[in-house]
């Protein structure tokens, strides 16, 4: 005769939900112990910050140039002299670019500094100018929030003279960190491009049998949405500086050209790029005159409606599908954690996440039965 399974057993310990509620206990309590044994990662994050910044502006550059690379070979070409003809292509443009553009722009940014005193000037006083004939805001009420921050800052005197010269070391490290990532990423370029294809499959044969097709399709989803968004990106962002750059020049605003290529990567960044590249234009065309502020801001109009109703669209389309709400807090929380890298890499690395994620989710609704319909 079998034994009755008590009513603790039935409820509790052969419950789904329960056993749900166990495994996530367990994930919390791994992540817990993973925060309280940080330290012993602190190597592994110092040799990522060394080697990670050579191969994502590799990756990035391969997202670009791969298209072209395949193209190409579909024309008889061979893969590897496909490859050195892209590179080669695009050094004489880099040639090009710094014999003709830089100089130019190299004037230009001079010029910024050297009237920074000037325009800085102007354009407080084109603010005091403004606050005189506004009544929204009183004269002691502006006063009053002047000398609280006049009193903030002097408080921070000390620390702000401190942090600086941290500043200046932490500089040292970054322009040695710029000259590794320009050195090598050209060489990790090269063979991203010519064994690229070999990654995945690689990788694949790591995986048991069963799983090996499902990681297949997955790393081939991740591969379409970061280089479609890589690849969209970058061409609207092209194409942003080339219309500011020449708006600006049409309406014969000075600097032109460096506001145009200010606006261009800023343009990397969803919502919030195009209203931070509008404050540097904005403040040379407000203490130039009225006429040119407001011909600024015919530019900024005609550039929006030509990058929201036809580039956008023709060359991004819906990439990642994602909600603008999320995308807003991906960049919030990921520039908080990881500064500007964050705020350019957030998105297609929740898309990745995203995709992980979802696959997990999918083969656990499978495997937990917690999922199915019962049908009456």
């Amino acid at each position: 005769m079998e034994k009755k399974a008590s009513w603790f057993y039935r409820r509790f310990l052969n419950s789904k939900f329960t056993t749900a509620i166990l495994n996530l206990l367990l994930v919390l309590l791994v992540v817990w112990v993973f925060t309280k044994i940080a330290w012993v990662f602190e190597p592994v994050m110092a040799f990522l910050r060394v080697v990670a910044p050579p191969f994502i502006f590799a990756g990035v550059l391969f997202y670009l140039l791969n298209p072209l690379v395949i193209r190409l070979t579909r024309f008889g070409v061979k893969r590897v002299w496909a490859i050195a003809i892209v590179l080669l292509a695009v050094l004489a443009l880099l040639i090009i670019a710094v014999l003709k553009f830089v100089p130019t722009v190299e004037r230009q940014f001079t010029n910024i500094l050297q009237s920074y005193p000037t325009y800085w000037h102007d354009f407080t006083t084109w603010l005091i100018d403004l606050n005189d004939h506004q009544d929204l805001i009183s004269q002691r009420d502006l006063e009053q929030i002047g000398n609280e921050l006049m009193t903030a800052i002097n408080d921070k005197r000390g620390t702000l003279a401190a942090s600086t010269v941290a500043q200046l070391q932490n500089l040292v490290g970054i322009v040695g960190n710029v000259v590794v990532t320009v050195a090598t990423a050209p060489i990790i370029l090269f063979f991203m491009l010519k064994d690229g294809d070999e990654f995945a499959p690689k990788l694949v044969a790591l995986f048991p049998v069963k799983l090996r097709a499902s990681i297949h399709q997955m790393l081939h989803e991740m591969n379409a949405k970061v280089g479609s968004y890589v690849q969209g990106q970058l061409t609207v962002a092209m194409a942003v500086a080339l219309i500011f750059m020449v708006g600006y020049s049409l309406i014969g605003l000075r600097f032109a050209l460096v506001l145009g290529l200010i606006a261009g990567p800023l343009n990397l960044i969803p919502y919030f790029g195009s209203a931070l590249a509008m404050v540097p234009a904005l403040i040379v065309g407000a203490v130039t005159s009225p006429k040119m502020l407001i011909a600024v801001i015919i530019t900024f109009f005609v550039e929006w409606l030509l990058e929201t109703q036809l580039i956008s669209p023709l060359v991004m389309g819906s990439k990642l599908a994602m909600h603008p709400i999320t995308i807003v807090i991906v960049l919030l929380t990921a520039g908080n954690l990881f500064g500007l890298a964050g705020v350019i890499l957030g998105i297609p690395g929740f898309a990745v996440i995203k995709i992980v994620v979802t696959r997990f989710f999918s083969w656990y609704q499978q495997v937990s039965g917690l999922y199915e319909e019962t049908k009456e």
